[in-house]
């Protein structure tokens, strides 16, 4: 479900910024919202989109909704974005629905948190979903195992970056959380206790993960960028013996470019590249890494697991317009995508012919520094995926 709210979110910001054609600094526009989601499906209702703004700066975004889906029934959604500063930003959004599946979260971000060096992104999320699959471990799995379940999760983040020199910064995090298991509600589609009673983490579980990366960032931007580069790598591990029904390790290398093949950045190439190496004893399956989801557009959220994974993703974006509507500057973006991944339970074991293999197209709404609505359509082995949200998928 959380897909098919973000779209609504897309939408919304499109149309809302562009009502905007008086001096205006607050306005609202109602819209009639269509969205769907790979796992959680179609979903039908209408919004009330009210922005403000202050001389071309987003101030904040209030957008309640009405929707109807199969899955949930009738929901009732709340989701507030605000900007009060260059150096703050924050989201609330609440959602409740007949089916009695809801989330509740808090973001907020902010640099130059009591020091001119430091940031802070924390997070609270408190969820029961509807929408989870699972398909058995390793990549060899098919789209025959499918299999549904009901979660409800308790979520948290806690996040300090300091910047040591110019471009390089450490950042801890600590990211406890929660997850209770229980029967599927999808229509002809086995709950998993049914094929896979034996997997581990079939009744959920808690964890309290610490992590530590190295940040190398010459990006012109963290919303929106269009040059330079990202490079992390990071250190994260749990304890059995530190309030966690399971201990692991985990270390990875992740980077990203941006490459603008033009002096006025409308063409802009993005290469990533992650490896991820895991390690642990009876580690959940739902806490071992993954394909699938916004990052690998062809397949649902949580298609692949296994205990190892890289990934590989190659992005042209094209701003096709630039306008300004009222005193917001407006980009429309389209973008083709091509992503390349593989789940493995070691090294020994990656095969060409088991890579995975993803194509696509995007549609963008970029209020650069502030915001990306946006929305993707992947192709897979499987069929198509849609993903909409936010932010840049990377």
């Amino acid at each position: 479900m959380k897909n098919t709210i973000c779209l609504l979110y897309a939408i919304c910001l499109f149309y809302g910024i562009s009502s905007l054609f008086c001096q205006e600094e607050t306005f609202g526009v109602p819209i009639p919202v269509v969205g769907t989601s790979p796992n959680g499906g179609a979903v039908m209702g209408v919004l009330l989109a009210v922005v403000t703004e202050t001389d071309g700066h987003i101030d904040s975004i209030i957008a309640p909704v009405v929707t109807q889906n199969e899955l949930v029934g009738l929901s009732a959604d709340m989701n507030y974005f605000g900007f009060p500063s260059e150096n703050i930003t924050y989201q609330l959004y609440f959602s409740h629905s007949s089916e009695n599946f809801w989330e509740y979260s808090i973001k907020y971000k902010q640099k130059q948190f009591f020091w001119e060096n430091l940031s802070l992104d924390a997070l609270f999320r408190f969820s029961r979903d509807s929408s989870n699959r699972f398909y058995g471990l390793g990549q060899q799995t098919e789209d025959d195992d499918e299999t549904s379940y009901t979660s409800r999760n308790i979520q948290s983040k806690l996040q300090l970056t300091s910047e040591l020199r110019e471009n390089f910064f450490l950042s801890f995090a600590m990211e406890p959380r929660q997850k209770w298991i229980r029967r599927g509600i999808i229509e002809d589609v086995p709950s998993i206790k049914e094929k896979f009673s034996d997997v581990p983490g079939i009744e959920g579980g808690y964890v309290f993960p610490i992590r530590l990366a190295m940040i190398y960032d010459t990006r012109n931007n963290e919303v929106s960028p269009t040059s330079g580069t990202y490079c992390r790598f990071f250190l994260e591990g749990a304890s059995q013996s530190v309030l966690s029904s399971f201990s692991y390790q985990k270390i990875g290398l992740e980077g990203k470019t941006y490459l603008p093949l033009d002096d006025d950045s409308r063409f802009v190439l993005v290469l990533r590249g992650l490896v991820e190496y895991m390690e642990g004893s009876n580690v959940p399956f739902y806490e071992l890494s993954s394909l699938g989801g916004e990052t690998f557009r062809g397949f649902g959220e949580g298609r692949f697991y296994d205990k190892h994974r890289f990934q590989i993703n190659v992005e042209q974006r094209i701003r096709l317009v630039r306008f300004f509507v009222g005193e917001i500057l407006l980009d429309v973006e389209g973008a083709v995508f091509a992503e390349f991944g593989q789940v493995f339970p070691s090294f020994k074991d990656v095969k060409t012919k088991d890579i995975q293999k993803v194509f696509g197209v995007a549609i963008r709404f970029v209020v650069r520094s502030q915001i990306v609505a946006k929305v993707d359509i992947g192709y897979g082995d499987e069929g198509s995926a849609i993903f909409a949200g936010l932010h840049y998928p990377f």
